[in-house]
């Protein structure tokens, strides 16, 4: 996804290379001219001349070379960075995605305690709406849930956020007990953290 103003800074990185490239070009040409010039202006060149015109080729040569590597820099230097605006939007779009995601399934707990026909009918809806978009968007994207055992699964740092902490002797310390708000995963790296409750020996 392309942030505003995106299309205005390509064309103006692109214009500075464009830019850049004529004016190295026309400096290589007057050289060039300069270097015909003497050639014509004197016709009995010596081997000395000919040799410092050589040189003066292989400098050209060098300068152009250099032009081009500099401008490949440039190149995958902005490629570089486009991409990593496209992840930062793509990562910030999806986290909004997911706190919609979340309160559809808060809504849904909330009202399974109702058994009104039209409640579960309504409900059903709503589930179908969520599988949709599990299966056609976030697998898509990359995006998959942080997988929890309760009462098996141990606290992870990188994986959890424990908000409250239990104490409790049934299980080992550090055991995830309750899972207030799920984690993603997008693409193998943790967009957001699992927020649990966790044990704690007495």
């Amino acid at each position: 996804m392309e942030m505003p103003n995106d299309n205005k800074k390509t064309k103006n990185k692109t214009k500075k290379i464009k830019e850049k490239v004529e004016e190295k070009s026309s400096e290589l040409e007057n050289e060039v001219k300069k270097t015909a010039s003497k050639m014509s202006s004197d016709s009995s060149n010596t081997a000395d001349e000919i040799t410092n015109l050589k040189k003066e080729i292989e400098t050209l040569k060098e300068k152009n070379l250099r032009l081009l590597a500099d401008l490949d820099n440039q190149r995958k230097n902005y490629l570089k960075e486009i991409s990593e605006m496209l992840e930062f939007n793509n990562k910030r779009l999806i986290g909004k995605l997911l706190l919609f995601f979340d309160n559809y399934e808060r809504a849904i707990q909330i009202s399974q305690v109702y058994q009104d026909p039209k409640v579960e009918q309504f409900l059903t809806g709503f589930q179908m709406t969520l599988a949709e978009v599990q299966n056609d968007f976030f697998k898509k994207e990359g995006v998959e849930e942080i997988k929890i055992n309760l009462q098996k699964d141990a606290y992870d740092s990188k994986l959890h956020h424990a908000l409250e902490v239990e104490e409790n002797n049934d299980y080992p310390e550090g055991t995830i007990l309750q899972v207030f708000q799920k984690g993603y995963r997008l693409r193998q790296q943790v967009l957001r953290r699992a927020e649990v409750k966790i044990s704690k020996k007495k």
